[in-house]
């Protein structure tokens, strides 16, 4: 059975999961400017390394975004219990799980699907402040089953 704690532990886990593989590929990109240093083709060594340069530039832009989601995942209570649904509820509807956090998108939590999903989405936007047994209509009606 999904709670608020469980929900909360696998998105941490998501978010360091995804630092992992970008600190890797970042950690390649500095081998490879490394090897490339060891070469000079001119104008092609040239070209090489502007593009890790460019590269590096957008794997920092992914980690800052990362850091960011961190930041913000940090402000959640998963011990918070919640009437209505706001920042940090877990919601179960019968079109699907929510956890309201961050933008990660769809996660699979052993075999149940949550949706992570930032209160500034659309369908964010739509449920706040709904309770237990309240409807929405957000491709079709959209019943809310349970906020924890």
């Amino acid at each position: 059975m999904l709670t608020k704690k469980i929900i909360y532990k696998a998105v941490q886990e998501e978010v360091l999961r995804k630092f992992i593989v970008l600190e890797s590929a970042f950690s390649d990109l500095n081998s490879a400017v490394a090897d490339d240093s060891k070469s000079s083709a001119g104008d092609k060594h040239e070209t090489g390394r502007a593009m890790v340069h460019l590269e590096q530039e957008k794997l920092s832009q992914q980690m800052t975004a990362l850091n960011e989601l961190k930041e913000t995942l940090s402000k959640i209570n998963p011990e918070e219990e919640h009437q209505k649904i706001q920042f940090g509820s877990f919601v179960q509807t019968n079109k699907g799980n929510f956890f309201f956090s961050v933008g990660l998108g769809k996660i699979l939590i052993g075999d149940e699907t949550v949706f992570c999903l930032s209160m500034t989405t659309p369908l964010g936007k739509v449920f706040v402040n709904k309770k237990k047994g309240d409807q929405v209509t957000f491709n079709g009606q959209v019943e809310v089953l349970e906020v924890e």
